[in-house]
């Protein structure tokens, strides 16, 4: 009996041995198999947490980049397109062929890019001033009796003044009803409001583009003539940063590459001053269409009764009906221009591994636009293209409101 309750205490003593150290190995921590497996599934954690983190930030800094060439290209489309409506505003339809001239491949492109530039004659503010003499040798102009009158602008100078006529650029009509295709461009020097008279000096020759427009002609074929303000404006790229007689910081040329200008010529520096319109951008072509043999219809330039996108020609180019663009109905018988701008991220998507298929070429390579050929190379830089076409609204309406012609 005695020796069965010995046996019974011991057991008792050994099952709460068991018991207590494992409590009291709760209360020391954990064991070592459970720190390991506990490591393991943290590590797992912060892995799974860095990998999702570095592929959010590159899509995220990709589609940074691809925001920023659409709101660069978007935002020089809307320019261009302003401006391109504009051409000719307040300037005599007669003349119409001066407007506006195209330079196909531009000097600042080499392969696989070749840029176009478009430059043109506006006029933002009116004026237009009857002529009753000139007088070639002085560069003098005399009006008719209160002309000056009915325009807000001072003997003061512009840009300082912007209501002075001192140092605007001006341009001078022949009479229109005379068919004499001449002119003068010329920056006023002084103004006479009681002689009803302007000075001027010639820039002629000094202007780039002159467009079609000849300088001189009898002085007869002024009388009843106009003279108007007039802005010159070119839009061009700058493909690789050294565009010849550019020279970084003066006149607002930055000196890099893929940037976009428009750029418009100051009377007082005789030089044009540049605005950067947008950066990163690959290509920028236009192309014409209108009534350019001037047989009161739409030019039909492919020869398939259809009037769409495959009508329009680069600058020079004559078509099935082989336009020659020296002359001045074809320049004066254009009525769109449609313009191509390409925007290139300026880095490689770092989202992006491996090579490019060849159906990815014209995203992640340059594609070919009007003349303009497709890269070889795809460089995995994103592409972004848009198109648009802009009718020259002002070869019918007049800013004058002497009705429609």
């Amino acid at each position: 009996m005695n020796k069965l309750k010995r046996e019974e205490k011991m057991k008792a003593k050994i099952s709460n041995r068991r018991f207590s150290s494992l409590y009291a190995s709760s209360r020391r921590g954990f064991t070592v198999i459970e720190v390991l497996i506990g490591s393991s599934i943290m590590l797992g954690i912060i892995v799974a947490t860095l990998s999702l983190y570095t592929k959010s930030n590159k899509v995220s800094v990709d589609q940074q980049q691809f925001a920023d060439i659409q709101h660069n290209v978007r935002a020089a489309m809307y320019f261009l397109s302003r401006d391109i409506k504009s051409i000719g505003a307040g300037l005599p339809l007669q003349f119409s062929h001066a407007f506006l001239e195209g330079d196909n491949n531009d000097s600042s492109g080499g392969p696989p890019v070749y840029p176009d530039r478009l430059t043109f004659l506006g006029n933002s503010d009116p004026l237009r001033l009857i002529i009753q003499s000139f007088d070639p040798g002085s560069n003098t102009v005399t009006f008719e009796p209160n002309q000056f009158d009915m325009y807000p602008y001072t003997a003061t100078s512009y840009p300082a003044d912007t209501l002075g006529y001192i140092n605007r650029l001006i341009i001078v009509f022949p009479n229109p009803e005379l068919n004499v295709q001449k002119g003068e461009v010329g920056k006023i020097t002084s103004v006479n409001f009681v002689t009803n008279q302007i000075v001027f000096d010639r820039v002629n020759g000094k202007v780039p583009k002159d467009l079609n427009l000849n300088p001189g002609g009898d002085p007869d074929d002024y009388i009843g003539g106009t003279v108007t303000f007039i802005e010159l404006k070119t839009y061009w790229l700058d493909v690789d940063g050294s565009y010849p007689g550019g020279h970084v910081g003066v006149d607002g040329y930055l000196g890099e590459p893929g940037v976009m200008y428009v750029s418009q010529w100051n009377p007082i520096s005789d030089s044009y001053e540049h605005l950067a319109l947008a950066l990163n951008i690959e290509d920028l072509q236009f192309q014409y269409h209108g009534d350019m043999d001037a047989d009161q219809q739409l030019d039909d330039n492919n020869s398939d009764t259809i009037i769409d996108v495959n009508d329009f020609l680069n600058w020079g180019d004559g078509g099935d009906k082989s336009f020659n663009w020296n002359d001045d109905e074809v320049s004066a018988g254009i009525r769109s221009v449609r313009f191509l701008i390409l925007g290139k991220t300026a880095n490689p998507y770092i989202g992006f591994s491996g090579t490019p298929s060849d159906a990815m070429r014209y995203i992640y390579g340059k594609p070919a636009i009007a003349d303009s050929p497709a890269g070889d190379e795809m460089d995995k830089h994103r592409r972004f293209l848009l198109e648009s076409t802009a009718q020259i609204r002002n070869m019918s309406l007049s800013l004058y409101n002497s009705g429609t012609n």
